[in-house]
């Protein structure tokens, strides 16, 4: 055999197969965080859209009705009535724009008759996974259990939008919102005196709030179904760990809220705190809102709290302007 054809037929050696496979290793880790960021920027963009399309079923839902759908409903109970005299409905905000979302279907299917924790209703809406209430970039299940002070389990489906209820409690004064959605609201585009491009009305939320170190994550789900009657769930408080917040925490979040029974009070921007009825999501330095006029706005998680509580009241007199 000649030289020429030995050299031809060399394999390999270790060294270079080495080499071969740091260069690859490099090339990914590279690559994938590149990668990983593309993704990223299309689940935020599939997320942006589902608040949009959200928007637009608002606006469809009022020019039917010359208002926003009320934040949850509650039978027979003032404005002033605390969370326990709620006995029913319960139907949330976003049950209510199924028609505009194309789910005419499902909304047929439910007996608004009666009350949101019927069990035939439940047994449908507990099996139903609806995507354009899914933030793409929360790992959330599809469903979560609930119960009330009787100790009866409740398996809602999830959302990642809730509505905002404005600067209060979302359980001691759910009916006397200064936002867009709270417990029988029906607030007109005219009541929006600060102004539509001004106001945010709907804002994600992700499924856990662990933001807090070193205190426990505590789940935060919310869904697109109702406020089940007599739901009490884990605050989220530390420093009130026995706490607990209401069935409205499950469809509304507030941008704050005064000081109540020796609490302090509670005035933090998104991504901040573990209590269960603020705003929050996966997404990398802040959170999506809707505004009442239809577009979209990703906010910082470092934005000053009073321009956020601001934007959460539709009608203090603090016109916003670019933000």
């Amino acid at each position: 055999m000649s030289k020429y054809s030995s050299r031809l037929n060399r394999g390999f050696t270790l060294i270079e197969l080495l080499v071969v496979i740091a260069i690859i290793a490099v090339l990914v880790a590279l690559l994938l965080p590149a990668v990983q960021q593309a993704r990223e920027a299309a689940r935020r963009t599939q997320c942006r859209n589902n608040l949009k399309q959200i928007g637009l079923a608002l606006h469809n839902y009022h020019d039917i009705y010359n208002s926003f759908p009320p934040g949850y409903t509650a039978r027979n109970v003032s404005r002033t009535a605390p969370v326990m005299a709620e006995t029913g409905q319960g139907y949330a905000w976003s049950f209510a724009i199924l028609p505009q979302i194309d789910q005419s279907n499902l909304t047929d299917q439910i007996d608004t008759n009666l009350n949101a924790h019927d069990p035939d209703n439940l047994s449908i809406v507990s099996r139903t996974t609806l995507n354009a209430f899914l933030c793409p970039t929360d790992p959330a299940p599809t469903v979560f259990d609930v119960t009330d002070g009787a100790g009866t389990a409740y398996t809602l489906p999830t959302s990642n939008y809730v509505g905002i209820l404005g600067y209060g409690s979302v359980t001691m004064n759910a009916g006397n919102g200064t936002g867009v959605f709270f417990r029988n609201s029906r607030v007109r585009f005219r009541d929006i005196t600060d102004g539509t491009s001004n106001t945010i009305c709907v804002g994600e939320r992700r499924h856990e709030h662990n933001f807090a170190a070193p205190a426990p994550a505590v789940a935060s789900h919310s869904t697109w179904y109702a406020a089940i009657p007599g739901v009490r769930r884990n605050a989220g408080m530390m420093m009130m760990p026995m706490m607990t917040e209401g069935a409205g925490s499950l469809v509304i979040g507030h941008v704050g809220q005064p000081a109540m029974m020796g609490m302090m009070a509670m005035q933090s921007t998104p991504n901040q705190t573990n209590h269960i009825v603020h705003f929050s999501s996966q997404h990398t330095g802040g959170v999506q809102f809707l505004l009442c006029d239809g577009s979209v706005q990703f906010l910082s998680q470092n934005i000053d709290y009073s321009l956020f509580r601001n934007l959460g009241e539709r009608a203090d007199g603090n016109i916003i302007g670019e933000f």
